[in-house]
C-alpha cells in the first residue's frame, strides 16, 4: 500500500483555536492556479517592501512623517491580509481583535504585521518554485530577509492575537 502525500486544494483559516473558542472567525482560502495567481500578484513585493517602510520609520523625524508611513504600513498589510480572506474577512479580523469593536490598525501595526507574515509563509509553503519565480517573490522559511522581517515582527507580540478573548477585570 502506498499513501500518497497530496493536500487539499484549500486551508483553513482560524484566528484562534476553534475547539476553545467555537465562535472563532473561520475562512477557507484557495489555493486552485487562478486564486495562486492572484494571491501572488497582490504580495509580490510584500517583504520588501514592508521592509523598506519599517526603515523609514526608523528615521522618520517628525510624528507627521511616521504618520505617513503608518499609512503606508497598514495600506500594504490590508492589500496583502484582503488577498487571503477578503475585505470581508479583513473587517472581521480587525472586529475579534478588537473584542467586537473593530480596531484602529494605524494602532495595531505590530499586531497586524503578524498576521500579514503568516499569510505570506503560507503562501510560500503552498506555491510552487515556478509560481513565486513568475511574481518576482523569492522567499521562504530559510531566507535572511524573511527570516529578518519575521524576526523584527516578532520583537514585540501583541497581547491582541495571543489570547482570544479579553479579560475584564471587575
Amino acid at each position: 500500500m502506498e499513501i500518497l502525500k497530496a493536500s487539499r486544494p484549500y486551508e483553513d483559516i482560524y484566528f484562534e483555536d476553534p475547539v476553545e473558542n467555537p465562535d472563532t472567525p473561520h475562512f477557507r482560502v484557495w489555493f486552485d492556479d487562478e486564486s495562486m495567481e492572484a494571491m501572488l500578484g497582490k504580495v509580490a513585493n510584500a517583504i520588501d517592501r514592508a521592509q523598506s517602510l519599517n526603515a523609514k520609520a526608523a528615521t522618520a523625524r517628525s510624528d507627521e512623517d511616521r504618520a505617513e508611513v503608518t499609512q503606508m504600513m497598514v495600506h500594504l498589510q490590508k492589500r496583502v491580509i484582503v488577498a487571503f480572506i477578503g475585505a470581508d474577512g479583513y473587517q472581521r479580523l480587525l472586529e475579534w481583535m478588537g473584542d467586537g469593536e473593530a480596531i484602529d490598525p494605524a494602532k495595531y501595526t505590530s499586531a497586524l504585521g503578524e498576521v500579514f507574515a503568516q499569510f505570506l509563509m503560507l503562501l510560500g509553503r503552498r506555491a510552487t518554485n515556478e509560481q513565486l519565480r513568475a511574481c518576482g517573490l523569492y522567499y521562504s522559511q530559510e531566507s535572511a530577509k524573511t527570516k529578518a522581517f519575521l524576526q523584527a515582527q516578532r520583537k514585540a507580540p501583541s497581547k491582541v492575537l495571543q489570547g482570544g478573548k479579553k479579560k475584564h477585570r471587575k
